[in-house]
């Protein structure tokens, strides 16, 4: 399956249920002369929408309210994941400027920090204030830093 650029193998290694690897992962692989058939009742999409559900569930451990600004929304595009670029899409546009304001799923504070610090001055952060007061004192950092 391919996802988000990525290749990745369902396989069975033993046990009940099969398990997902990461195809740029495998540093070894040698064909064996045992033949596998999956079960017949395997549905490998309906694996995949599961898998990543629960993927998903366990990810995103909280939220962060945003605005972020047309050129941000354009750069969110080239570095952002699927699931913060939706919530984006789905936020209000506010006027002046087309900034727009969404909530997006994020992993961790540590995360979202090094995750928005990449849109620079096209993106606030309106809350968590945690988040808000980490991305303030990075920014007055580099300020003092570059001055």
């Amino acid at each position: 399956m391919l996802k988000a650029g990525r290749w990745y193998a369902v396989a069975h290694a033993g046990g009940d249920a099969p398990r997902v690897y990461r195809i740029g992962q495998i540093l070894d692989l040698r064909p064996l002369d045992e033949e596998f058939t999956p079960p017949a009742d395997f549905d490998l999409a309906a694996y995949w929408r599961t898998h990543t559900e629960r993927l998903r569930e366990r990810l995103w451990q909280g939220r962060a309210e945003i605005r972020i600004s047309p050129a941000g929304v354009e750069r969110l595009r080239e570095v952002g994941v699927p699931a913060v670029i939706d919530a984006v899409a789905a936020g209000e546009e506010e006027q002046p400027g087309g900034w727009r304001r969404a909530v997006i799923p994020i992993e961790s504070l540590t995360h979202a920090e090094g995750d928005l610090l990449r849109l620079g001055a096209q993106v606030e952060v309106v809350s968590p204030p945690e988040l808000r007061e980490r991305i303030a004192a990075t920014a007055e950092a580099l300020a003092a830093l570059y001055g």
